[in-house]
Formats: structure tokens, C-alpha cells, sequence
């Protein structure tokens, strides 16, 4: 039971505090200038308040706790399995180390179809928080009249800034526009996140943060993780 509420904690923290800020000032190499993107007929906000998608009531969450109560009695040092938890009760998406949330409303007479691209990117209006980048395609449906709630995988950009929280709302950004992240981005969203570890996520994120801080990005990593077929 200890390792039990020992790996449900860690996961936690990792699936939703994965852009913690570090202690040492790092050079600022990303151009966080943003070029608004906005949607005709859709009234949306974006946030890194994750509560919308934490109810401890609502089914996601319990069928997290049900699959990694099922995870513990299987193998509770498998970290991998209880984050598959995550992305299978739907309170993470695949293709991200960290979730940013899209309240949308088509205010439009007919449905709307959109699509958040990779390479699409996240600015905090405040700048103490991290910009956040997509690298998978996210198709969105929103009927008239309906108000949806998605959940956005995304990457951190700046690590020398907070992780998102209740209080950080976001603007979408055109396509990032530095060339190493271009490269990474290209690179995965030929990618199949179903396939990739955990760990890999974590070194995903690693090296978007060399490239956005001016240093070696490991392409060959990059490269090797498992392609969609």
C-alpha cells in the first residue's frame, strides 16, 4: 500500500508539474514573440488549470485510480504502466509531457472543424510562465452552440520559468519559427506516442529545452523513437 500511494504521488507530479522552474537563469534563445491565432465563430480561453479534467467524481478519475490500483497489484514499480493510466481514463493526452486545457464555444449557426497543428505553440499572458509547444495533430469538433473542453498535449519551451497553474491563461501562437524546433517537430509528429515511454517523454522534453537554450539537440534519439504506421 505504501508503494501504492508512493507511485500514484510521483505520477502525479510528473504528468502535472513536468515544466517545474529551475534555479539557475538560462539564456534566452526562443523568441517568445506571439502571432495570435484566432478562429472565426468560436469564442475559446486556454489555461494550465488541469481541475476541469481532475474531478474526483467524474468517471476519468476513477477509472484512473480503478487501472492503477490494477497497475500496483501487477507490478508497482512499473512507472510506465500506471502513466498508460493517464493517457487510457483520458485525464492526459498523448503526445505531451504536460497538459494545457481549451474551453471552446461555437457562437457560429454551424459546426466548426478545427485543427491545432504541430508546431503550434502556447504564450502565457504573464511572462513568469513557460510557452508550451504542440507536436501532434489535434482535430477539434464544436456544434453550434456547444462548449467543449479539450485537453492539449504539449512540451515546455522555457525551463527556466514556472510550470502552468490556475492562474495562467494562454494565447495561440502561429508556428514556432526556430529552426531546431521545427526540425524536432517535424521529427515527431511522425511519432507514435502510444509506443513511447515514458522516459522518452522526459528525454523529449530535454531536448526541445537544449534547443530552445541554444544547445545540442540529440536528433539520433529523436530519430530512433517508434514511427506511425
Amino acid at each position: 500500500m505504501k508503494n501504492f500511494f508512493f507511485y500514484v504521488t510521483l505520477l502525479m507530479i510528473m504528468a502535472y508539474s513536468g515544466c517545474n522552474k529551475s534555479d539557475d537563469e538560462l539564456p534566452e534563445v526562443f523568441n517568445e514573440t506571439c502571432n495570435p491565432i484566432s478562429f472565426e465563430g468560436l469564442d475559446f480561453s486556454i489555461d494550465g488549470d488541469i481541475s476541469s479534467i481532475m474531478d474526483p467524481l467524474g468517471d476519468p478519475y476513477n477509472n484512473y485510480i480503478e487501472c492503477v490500483n490494477d497497475c500496483a497489484e501487477v507490478d508497482p514499480d512499473d512507472p510506465d504502466c500506471m502513466m498508460d493510466c493517464l493517457y487510457s481514463s483520458g485525464l492526459m493526452p498523448l503526445g505531451g509531457a504536460y497538459t494545457l486545457v481549451i474551453y471552446i464555444t461555437n457562437i457560429s449557426q454551424i459546426d466548426i472543424t478545427i485543427t491545432i497543428d504541430p508546431g503550434t505553440w502556447f504564450l502565457a499572458e504573464s511572462g513568469d510562465y513557460q510557452p508550451m509547444l504542440v507536436v501532434v495533430t489535434i482535430p477539434i469538433t464544436i456544434l453550434v452552440g456547444e462548449t467543449v473542453t479539450v485537453s492539449i498535449p504539449v512540451f515546455c519551451l522555457a525551463s527556466d520559468k514556472s510550470a502552468p497553474d490556475e492562474s495562467s491563461d494562454y494565447n495561440i501562437c502561429e508556428l514556432v519559427n526556430l529552426d531546431c524546433l521545427t526540425d524536432i517537430v517535424n521529427i515527431l509528429r511522425t511519432k507514435d506516442f502510444s509506443l513511447i515511454t515514458t522516459m522518452e517523454v522526459m528525454e523529449i522534453q530535454a531536448n526541445i529545452w537544449y534547443c530552445t537554450e541554444g544547445e545540442e539537440v540529440d536528433f539520433e534519439f529523436l530519430n530512433s523513437l517508434p514511427d506511425i504506421q
